[in-house]
Formats: structure tokens, sequence, C-alpha cells
């Protein structure tokens, strides 16, 4: 019998906001898309990372207002600055986090004065505009499709990996939230090699979508969307979109 500690899954709250933030900061440092989104400051490091983490510190801080933010804090997390694990989601009854007060109250607003022009568009433009087109077309297919939660953001520090911590937050979602109201689930995986992850708890690839130019060498991020149908079911859309999105399943995918 396995004597490995089950990881406690909790509701985070305002005063976890800049712990969380760090913790997703920490987790994606090395990720494609936060890449693209400040890599017009690779020039400044202070100000890119001043940055990096505000755009976190807004989505939790947004999510905290108008969707749910969960995590796994770890032992003695009040003696650290940043928790195990954190992942955002925003509900059905979320509804746009672009609003004035949102955007001004969670910080967005402040992200939009210290990244500049370029940041703006990247950050603005194509990141929420990319992602809100896309996700509007592919769900347009479903009369349920409003049925829905988002997985914003989804991050574990490297030295929490492997302890169950993402296992754990999935169902506690599914049990909590998602399953009981019969919704949807909804990711864009912004690494290939994630896919196989997403895939273990109900997830399958439906299409890609490209911050930038997807012909560019490197000035681009790709991202994959995956979805969970109601109570971990196979989407009854998924073959269909594939067709019409053209869509190429990646090599790394288990479920083809």
């Amino acid at each position: 019998m396995s004597s490995r500690k089950v990881p406690k899954v909790e509701v985070l709250t305002f005063k976890d906001c800049k712990k969380a933030a760090k913790t997703l900061y920490n987790a994606f440092n090395d990720d494609d898309v936060d890449r693209y989104l400040s890599r017009h400051l690779e020039d400044q490091p202070e100000l890119k990372k001043k940055c990096d983490l505000l755009l976190f510190e807004a989505y939790v801080y947004s999510l905290m207002l108008k969707g749910i933010v969960v995590g796994v804090k770890g032992e003695d997390s009040e003696n650290k600055d940043c928790f195990e694990t954190v992942a955002t989601w925003s509900t059905p009854d979320t509804g746009t986090i672009e609003d004035y007060l949102t955007m001004l109250r969670s910080g967005f607003a402040r992200l939009a004065w210290m990244t500049g022009a370029e940041g703006r568009r990247r950050i603005f433009h194509d990141l929420f505009k990319t992602l809100a087109d896309n996700a509007d077309d592919i769900m347009s297919a479903d009369p349920d499709g409003e049925n829905l939660f988002t997985l914003v953001y989804l991050g574990t520090i490297p030295e929490a990996r492997g302890k169950g911590n993402v296992r754990a937050t999935f169902e506690y979602m599914f049990k909590n939230y998602i399953d009981p109201r019969n919704s949807i689930s909804y990711l864009e995986s912004s690494a290939l090699r994630n896919i196989p992850i997403y895939e273990r708890f109900g997830f399958r690839a439906v299409a890609d979508e490209w911050l930038g130019d997807k012909n560019a060498p490197v000035d681009k991020a790709r991202m994959d969307v995956m979805i969970r149908g109601p109570q971990g079911k196979t989407w009854k859309y998924l073959e269909a979109t594939r067709k019409r999105r053209e869509y190429e399943i990646p090599e790394c995918s288990q479920l083809k």
C-alpha cells in the first residue's frame, strides 16, 4: 500500500494572490507563450520580470473576482514565496475579464502602461483576441457551448512535480464544480509534451492556434486547444471540428 500523502487542494483567496502569481511565474518561465508576450523586453530583464509577474497577478486576481482559483499550497507555505500548484479557471458565469473595473482592479491596466505599445499589442490583441476568437469559433458547433469551464493556467513549480498535484487539482474541479453542472472543460496547451498528460483526464486535442506568425523562425507561440466533454466523455463535436479546422493531431498524442 502506498504511503504517499494525498495533496490538499483548496480554493485560493485574494490574500493568496501574489504567491499564486509567483507559482505560475516559476512554472512558466520557459514557456513559449509567455516568452512571446514579453519578448520585446528581453534587453530590459528587470522590466521584463516585473511585467511577467504582473501578467500572472492580473490573471489570478481577475479570476478570483470572476472565476475560480485553486491550488496546492504545500508544506510550510506560509514561509515560502509561492505555492506548489495553482490552477485558474473561468466558469460558465465568468463572462469577460476585459471590463473596465476588472482590468483596473486586477492590474491589467497597470500592465498595459508598463509593457509599452508593443506589449499591449501582444497581450491585448494577439493573446486576448486570438484566444477569444478561437474559443468562439470552436464552441459555436455546440448548442451547449456556453456551459464551459476554461482552464486558463495550470502550473506546478519544478520541485513539486511528480507529487500528484495535477491529478488532485483536476479531480477536485471535476467533482466539485464541473461534473455537477454537466459542463464542458476547455484548455489551451502551450507545450506539446503536455498533451498526453491532459489526455489522462479526458481531454482531446481539437485545434491549434498561434500567436504571431506561425512561419516565423522565433517570434511565435503555438497552443493546442483540448476539450473534455460532459462527465469526461469525448466531446461529440470533436471529429467534425478537427476536420473543419484541418487539424493535424500531434505525434505525441496517445488518443488519436
